[in-house]
């Protein structure tokens, strides 16, 4: 039957495009614990500011460097320049069908300390975080990890605005 050949086909091109397990989601073909923060700036330019923040520098797209679909686009890297998070502000209200269908029921949903709604997808590496009104505000992605016997705590809700001192 050609249909259900089609079908395989189509299949197979889908797993074939989708990373392995372990493996982080790449956005804008950086993979966050492999790419660097070098590669970030040759892929999408010059960003509109560096800051430290502890022993992470955020390098960070924002204003009229915005890439498009974002309000924001920061990528957290290691003292090594090894990007380690991506934190990508939307910049238009996406809504929590939207995520589910895209990256299936959350393995975890929490609260923020402000009890914002945060779905965690640790072993994607994918983690969501939603505003007072409902809608996604921002989506990280990291590298995958292994479930745990316990759920985690929700992390702290990123911000747009930097508060850190821009690094030299």
């Amino acid at each position: 039957m050609p249909s259900t050949r089609l079908a395989h086909l189509l299949a197979a091109l889908l797993a074939l495009a989708l990373p392995a397990a372990g493996e982080a989601k790449s956005w804008q073909g950086v993979e966050p614990g492999k790419s660097t923060a070098d590669e970030v700036v040759t892929k999408l330019g010059e960003p509109t500011s560096r800051v430290k923040r502890g022993a992470r520098t955020v390098v960070a797209y924002k204003g009229d460097q915005a890439l498009p679909g974002t309000r924001e686009a920061q990528f957290h890297c290691r003292a090594d320049g090894v990007v380690e998070e991506i934190t990508v502000f939307l910049a238009s209200p996406l809504d929590a069908e939207s995520i589910e269908g895209t990256y299936g029921k959350p393995q975890t949903k929490t609260f923020t300390d402000s009890f914002l709604k945060v779905w965690l997808y640790p072993q994607k590496g994918v983690t969501v975080f939603f505003d007072k009104e409902g809608a996604v505000e921002a989506i990280a992605f990291s590298a995958p990890v292994a479930p745990k016997a316990s759920p985690a705590a929700a992390p702290a809700p990123p911000t747009p605005e930097h508060k850190a001192e821009k690094a030299n």
